[in-house]
């Protein structure tokens, strides 16, 4: 390995010694971050790191004047942590950077990356927050490898700095001025924050937040059994080319949304379909930059907050999709509102409580730099913690989609996070599909195994279907999950269910309720003497609400055959449908019995 010292420059007056600044409260985003790192100080979990690979004759000297001249406008990259009376606070502390220069094979550069990347963080150290480093790996290919501490960057913050650095030596090979710096003091941030937290707007917020995550119950998520201490993040990527690009694009363009928003819907209708939740919570990663300085200004600024969406098996394509993008637009008004305020609210405590389900995290803007002419390719290396499992969306190369999987590990096993890979990609492909060919067919029409994997699971059995009536079944089903929502209707019937919200026009039964109150018709059935004809018709003269649904199941319980009566039919045609069947009784409500 050679290794080579900064080359002294003019621009490394960027960054000159000096006392640190005033003392800055952390921004609530930081917060989180802070007290995760105080609960594993020696962890390397809250990492972020990038290596951008630049192809062609990079002039290191430049590069690295550029690069410092960066870190020096950046105050977030000059950060010490501590404590002042029991609060954590934060400086900036001005100092010249060191940059690495590096000659490595590509095999011992990525040894070097992961062997820093495996480094605690000392938050209150000069520089101990990020590393620098230009690695040349081969005639006309250098890596720029950037590691800093979540608490100082999010992803937005790092594309930022790329973006600076790549105009910095543009200018320097141009021998043009350098282009004036446009980072704000990031006491301007915490300043803005503050008054936005004793703020009307911080007081909307909060209750918007209250409205829209009323009745949530949030659930545990998976658990690997097979885990094991010290596991790194597991991670998984798939590259679509342009074409597939262009037909998400296609797709999501006759709903008046993004291939963004469709990922989003693909996700919801996949977290829909495995686990029958109609009540999908997402995990929405806000870069919460509101007014110019927070958006040119690098910083950990992101806030995760919950997209709750309803997903039902009837709901069309278009419709989840409409649904979606509705939703997202209406948290983006609230994004400022922060998660830790938030939990507090829902009574949260403890910091194993999940907030959200998976997060869906859609950097959608493109991460390409150009270095005078020079691509450079941003890779991800370490995009942070992850509490359970993470999908990510990115332009990817040569002007495609690239897909990522980030789960942890004692969530989720290799085989478990290959599955759950396989099913995403077909649901997000057949969400597509309905979106071009049958926008208006249901989500629950999308098959998420293919013919070989039904094959795989079904080898084998050779026991026969169990012999099951439909009440029997219904029965079943009933004892299994007594409180899950069985029928919801928007019309109001006779039932309304105890979850059926006070004010709603309509109804929604539990299956311990459709099957209490469909026994009880049974009984009344059975109490007439219906049964004693085998074959007895009873006849149903009433309108599509849950009521119907009932009086369905009675009928089929008491052993007789359903005829439903079409309301909409002309009197004689009723009639005439009457004495075919001659039925032994009929039901129905006060107004359709009258009409007969």
């Amino acid at each position: 390995m050679h290794e080579r010292p900064n080359r002294p420059t003019s621009s490394s007056a960027a960054h000159p010694g000096g006392p640190p600044s005033r003392a800055l409260p952390l921004l609530t985003a930081q917060s989180g971050i802070y007290y995760a790192h105080q609960l594993a100080p020696l962890g390397t979990e809250l990492n972020t790191a990038d290596r951008v690979e630049i192809t062609g004759p990079l002039d290191g000297d430049l590069f690295t004047e550029a690069l410092v001249r960066t870190v020096g406008e950046a105050d977030t990259l000059a950060l010490r942590i501590s404590e002042a009376d029991g609060a954590p606070v934060q400086h900036v502390v001005p100092g010249e950077p060191r940059v690495h220069r590096l000659d490595l094979t590509p095999e011992r550069a990525e040894a070097w990356m992961r062997e820093d990347l495996a480094r605690p963080v000392d938050l209150a150290s000069a520089g101990g927050l990020m590393t620098q480093a230009l690695i040349r790996v081969g005639e006309d290919r250098h890596w720029w490898y950037q590691r800093v501490h979540h608490i100082a960057v999010d992803a937005y913050a790092l594309s930022l700095i790329g973006q600076r650095v790549a105009e910095l030596y543009t200018a320097a090979v141009a021998q043009e001025p350098a282009p004036e710096g446009r980072f704000a003091p990031l006491g301007e941030l915490t300043d803005d924050e503050a008054a936005y937290l004793s703020g009307e707007e911080y007081a909307a917020d909060r209750a918007f937040w209250a409205g829209r995550m009323a009745g949530y119950a949030p659930e545990a998520g998976p658990v690997n059994a097979d885990a094991s201490a010290g596991d790194g993040l597991l991670h998984r990527i798939t590259d679509l080319p342009a074409s597939a690009l262009d037909r998400l694009s296609e797709a999501a363009r006759a709903a008046k949304a993004t291939w963004a928003e469709l990922v989003v819907a693909a996700t919801a209708a996949q977290l829909h379909r495995l686990t029958g939740t109609e009540d999908v919570v997402l995990g929405l990663p806000l870069t919460n930059r509101r007014g110019p300085a927070a958006l040119r200004t690098p910083a950990m600024a992101v806030n995760v907050l919950p997209l709750r969406v309803a997903v039902r098996p009837r709901d069309t394509a278009a419709g989840l999709l409409r649904r979606i993008v509705l939703e997202i637009r209406e948290v983006r008004r609230h994004q400022r509102y922060p998660q830790a305020d938030l939990r507090r609210d829902l009574a949260l405590e403890s910091a194993d409580a999940p907030l959200t389900g998976p997060m869906v995290n859609i950097k959608a803007f493109d991460t390409a730099l150009d270095f005078a002419g020079l691509p450079g390719t941003v890779r991800n290396l370490a995009a942070g913690p992850v509490e359970s499992l993470a999908v990510g969306a990115a332009p990817g190369p040569d002007g495609g989609l690239r897909l990522t999987l980030d789960a942890n590990p004692a969530a989720y096993g290799e085989a478990d996070l290959a599955a759950h890979e396989r099913t995403w990609l077909r649901c997000l492909d057949g969400l597509t599909e309905l979106l071009l060919t049958t926008p208006d067919r249901p989500v629950a029409s999308l098959d998420l195994l293919t013919d070989d994997e039904v094959r795989a699971a079904t080898a084998g059995r050779t026991e026969p279907a169990p012999l099951l009536t439909l009440p029997q079944t219904f029965t079943a089903q009933a004892a299994l999950t007594p409180g899950a929502v069985a029928v919801r209707s928007t019309l109001a019937g006779t039932f309304r269910g105890a979850l059926t919200e006070t004010d709603a026009p309509g109804t929604a039964l539990t299956y311990a309720e459709l099957d209490a109150a469909s026994d009880r018709l049974s009984q009344l059935l059975a109490g007439l003497g219906a049964p004693a004809r085998t074959g007895a018709t009873v006849a149903l003269a009433l309108p599509r609400t849950a009521d119907m649904v009932v009086a369905l199941l009675a009928v089929l319980k008491a052993g007789l055959v359903c005829q439903p009566l079409d309301l909409g039919h002309p009197a004689a045609r009723t009639l005439a449908v009457l004495e075919d069947a001659r039925p032994v009784a009929v039901i129905g409500t006060a107004a359709t019995l009258a009409a007969l």
